[in-house]
């Protein structure tokens, strides 16, 4: 689960099912990935920190 990155989606106004057809995946497949049940590839790793203008240390990193 990335909840650095469902924080920051809906911050800026992002739904799940937008996210997706900005990946151009389904929301389904986006819910997974963002679920943790799946993983991002690179291409939408680039893609989500693009769109949410973020670091990838901002969204995908956790705090230990």
């Amino acid at each position: 689960m990335y909840p650095k990155l469902i924080g920051k989606r809906n911050e800026m106004g992002y739904t799940q099912e937008k996210m997706a057809k900005e990946l151009g995946i389904s929301k389904n497949n986006y819910y997974l990935k963002e679920n943790g049940k799946l993983d991002f590839n690179l291409s939408e790793v680039k893609k989500i920190l693009k769109i949410l203008n973020a670091s990838y240390e901002e969204i995908f990193l956790t705090d230990m």
